[in-house]
Order: C-alpha cells, then sequence, then structure tokens
C-alpha cells in the first residue's frame, strides 16, 4: 500500500514537472511571437514617416529653388498682356529672356522648368498670372515710331524776298526793287591785299555786280568814313558825313564809275549814321510792294560811337522790311564780332570775305532774277527729296526693326508653352489658353505696325507731291 502510494506520487510529481516544462515553453515561444509582432507591426510605420519626411524636404528644397528663380510677389503684380503695339511700346517691362531666340539654353529651361504645374484644374486667376508672367520674359523692347513726319507740316517754301535755308539773299519780282550799297571808306580800307588795296578790290567787284543787273533795278551807293583823317582833330567831321554819291536810281555806267572814283578811304567809321541815312531814303519803299536789298560793306566796327546793332534793328523792323547783307572784308576778331551781331538782330546773313573773289561771288548772287529762282526751285525741290528720302528710309528701318522684335517675341513664346507642353508642367488645356492670348497679342501688334507704317509712308509720298508741284508752278508763275 504504502508502495503504490510513493509511485502515485512519483507520477504526480513527473506530470506536474512537464506541464510547468511545457508552460515554459509555451510562455517563451509566445513571448518571440510578441515581440516579432512588435517588429511587424513597427517596422511598415518607420519606413513611412521615413518616406514622408523626404518627400517633404525635397518639396522644401524644390520650393526654395524655385523661389530663388521666380519672385511669386512679382507675378501676382503683372500688368495685363499687350492686346495693341502702343501697348506694347508703353509696357513697363522689358523680358530677362528677351533678345535672343530660344533655342534650349540652359538657363531659359531652367526658368521654365520653375513653373508651377497647371493643369484643367488650376483657377483662371492661377493661369492668368503665369501666363502674364511667361510673357514677361519674352517681352521685347518696341519702340514708337520717331521719325521727322512732321517737319512737312511746317515746310513753307517763301517766294526768294530774304535770306533762305542756306542763307542766301534772293530776289522776288515785285513791283520795284532796290539795292542800297553802304561802303565803309575809313582809313582801314587802305591797306593792301597783295598789290592793291582793300577799297580799289572793292570798288572793282561792285562795279561787276552794278553792270549785271537787271534794267529796272533801281542802286544807290553811300559811302562813309571818306572825309578827313583818323586823327581825334578830324573825328567829328568825318563821323558826321554819309554821302550818297549815286543817288537811287537805274544804272549808268558813266555816273556810276564816276561816283566809284571820287573818293578814297581816310577817316573815321560812322557806320550807325550811315544805317539811319539809307532808312530815311527807303522810308517810302514798303516791303509789300517793294523788294529792298541793302549791303553793308565794312572792315572794321564802329568807332564814331554809334550804336549800329541798334541801328539795324530798327532798319529790320521797319516797314521796308529789307534784305540784309553785311559783308566782312577781311575783319578783325573785334570787328567780326561787332558785324555778326548786327547780322542777327536784323535776321540778316553776315558773309566774311577773304579777299576779292568772295566779295564778286557774294554780289553774283543777286543779280539775275531768271537764275535766282530758277537756284530756288533746284534748292527747294532739292531740300524736299532730301526729306522725303530721309523719312522713307526712316520709317523703312524702323518698320523692319519692330516686325522683327514682334516676330521673335511671338517665336519665343510659342516655343516656350510648347516646352512647357512637353514637360507637362502645363497640360493642353492650358497650353491652348496660352497659344491662343500669344496668337491675339501678336497679329494685333503686327497690324498695328502695318498700319503706321503705311500711313506714314502714305503721306510722305503725298507730301512730297504736293510739295514738289507747288515749287513748279510758283517757279513759272514767275520767269513767265
Amino acid at each position: 500500500m504504502v508502495k503504490m502510494r510513493l509511485v502515485l506520487g512519483l507520477v504526480f510529481l513527473l506530470f506536474i514537472l512537464f506541464a510547468c516544462d511545457e508552460n515554459a515553453s509555451e510562455n517563451s515561444t509566445g513571448a518571440e511571437d510578441s515581440h516579432e509582432n512588435e517588429q511587424e507591426e513597427t517596422e511598415p510605420v518607420t519606413v513611412e514617416a521615413e518616406a514622408e519626411d523626404t518627400e517633404e524636404k525635397e518639396e522644401e528644397s524644390q520650393k526654395e529653388t524655385k523661389e530663388e528663380v521666380i519672385d511669386e510677389d512679382t507675378v501676382e503684380n503683372l500688368p495685363p498682356i499687350p492686346t495693341s503695339f502702343a501697348e506694347a511700346v508703353d509696357y513697363p517691362l522689358t523680358g530677362q529672356l528677351a533678345g535672343v531666340e530660344f533655342i534650349n539654353q540652359p538657363e531659359i529651361i531652367e526658368v521654365l522648368d520653375s513653373f508651377p504645374t497647371l493643369t484643367s484644374e488650376s483657377t483662371e486667376e492661377e493661369v492668368e498670372h503665369w501666363e502674364r508672367y511667361l510673357w514677361t520674359l519674352f517681352k521685347e523692347d518696341f519702340s514708337p515710331v520717331n521719325v521727322p513726319i512732321d517737319q512737312w507740316e511746317s515746310m513753307q517754301f517763301s517766294d526768294p524776298t530774304a535770306v533762305d535755308n542756306e542763307g542766301i539773299a534772293v530776289l522776288e519780282r515785285k513791283e520795284t526793287y532796290n539795292i542800297a550799297i553802304l561802303l565803309d571808306s575809313s582809313g582801314s580800307m587802305g591797306n593792301y591785299e597783295g598789290e592793291r588795296t582793300r577799297m580799289d578790290l572793292a570798288k572793282e567787284a561792285i562795279q561787276q555786280f552794278v553792270e549785271n543787273l537787271p534794267e529796272e533795278a533801281t542802286i544807290s551807293l553811300d559811302v562813309y568814313g571818306h572825309i578827313g583823317t583818323g586823327s581825334n582833330a578830324d573825328k567829328e567831321k568825318s563821323c558826321s558825313n554819309i554821302e550818297e554819291v549815286y543817288p537811287l536810281s537805274t544804272y549808268n555806267s558813266d555816273k556810276f564809275s564816276k561816283a566809284l572814283n571820287q573818293f578814297e578811304p581816310a577817316g573815321w567809321t560812322p557806320m550807325a549814321k550811315a544805317i539811319e541815312v539809307v532808312e530815311g531814303k527807303l522810308k517810302d519803299y514798303n516791303g509789300e510792294e517793294n523788294t529792298n536789298i541793302i549791303y553793308i560793306v565794312s572792315d572794321g566796327v564802329e568807332t564814331c560811337e554809334g550804336d549800329p546793332v541798334k541801328t539795324i534793328q530798327s532798319l529790320a523792323e521797319s516797314q521796308i522790311d529789307p534784305v540784309i547783307n553785311i559783308i566782312g572784308y577781311q575783319v578783325d576778331n573785334e570787328g567780326l564780332e561787332q558785324l555778326k551781331e548786327m547780322a542777327e538782330a536784323s535776321d540778316g546773313r553776315y558773309i566774311n570775305a577773304a579777299n576779292q573773289a568772295d566779295l564778286v561771288s557774294e554780289f553774283e548772287q543777286t543779280v539775275d532774277m531768271a537764275k535766282v529762282w530758277a537756284e530756288w526751285s533746284n534748292d527747294a525741290r532739292e531740300t524736299i527729296a532730301k526729306l522725303s528720302n530721309t523719312i522713307r528710309d526712316q520709317v523703312l528701318d524702323w518698320n523692319s526693326m519692330q516686325k522683327e522684335l514682334a516676330d521673335r517675341e511671338n517665336g519665343n513664346l510659342n516655343a516656350a508653352i510648347k516646352y512647357l507642353n512637353e514637360e507637362q508642367i502645363i497640360d493642353s488645356s492650358v497650353h491652348q489658353e496660352f497659344k491662343g492670348q500669344i496668337f491675339n497679342s501678336h497679329i494685333s501688334i503686327k497690324g498695328d505696325i502695318a498700319n503706321i507704317y503705311l500711313d506714314i509712308a502714305g503721306t510722305n509720298a503725298n507730301e512730297f507731291l504736293d510739295n514738289y508741284f507747288g515749287i513748279i508752278d510758283r517757279y513759272r508763275d514767275n520767269i513767265d
């Protein structure tokens, strides 16, 4: 009995030990399984977090890069796309990528790659903003037309009654025309030019001049400075004597030659008083009905305390309305300054005669009426031809340049949106929207350029023809 109890006790003990060992094994296995499950659950979470973190960093990096290339505040405040040439000229920006043809240059690609993705899901505001920005990148610098077309409005060719654009004194066929010559006969005119005195050479030039004047012309010759000497004792006498050696009348060869030979250079230079005498002589010959031409020949300045500048200005403003020619004959710097000032004050012309040939050439300007009008006609036609050619060439150059700019701008914009579409930065709907805007603007700008060119070219041609035939008609009217 005791043995039986001992056996049963051993069996029970073994059972308990086996059961504990199995539980321990199960517990051990469960712990391992639990640990593995924990790893399986933890590892996917860690990978996803790392991926999200990497993506965020890439987005931040892209955003930073984009901000370096594009200032989005600028994109938000860009002016509308031009719809006319005038708007294109006034557009406040010139494209940073303008001026060259877009052929996939890296620096241009970099800017285009920085564009945001635009699709049919993008708002109209977003699309418009980036459309304007794209335009500013390639916007060319257009220029308004700047040719002298307005000169036609002020182009007037007065009859040859006064000083023309080249400073040549010419005549108009009026009721009469009078030529008054004031000749300086002061002591300095006795200086020699080669083997002859200035006075001898001046007299000879005047003689040739009057011999060739039209028969109907009237002439007068006044001299000053021919009395007394250059001494102070003779100053008052010399300064107070202005002599009309040939009264205003038609030319008579013998009388005029005698008048020229009766005086020699001697004293002082009362130029202002001589001008006053001529004004009194011509006071009854108003400029509306008479052509009055005055020649003042001098080699120096006023020496009798007169004011020739003020006096000649009074003469010019009188009803005589004279054509004034001041000939400085071998003058010094002081004389040159005063004579030029006189010419300016009287709207006259100053001629610097260095020798007798210059003096003869100057007098010959007023000899032949037919020649005068022929030269006037030729000069006038040459002037309008030059103006017309200048306008034609300048407007052609302008037209070519603006068309070149418009075509390059249009080509670059189309190439840019093609690239954006191919790189899937903009989808086909946005591509079509951009393309339509580019097309409409380009057509309007090119059309405006063409219209401006045609308008100016047509005006230029019409003005040239009107002026040309007007000159011919006036020339024929005055020589028939």
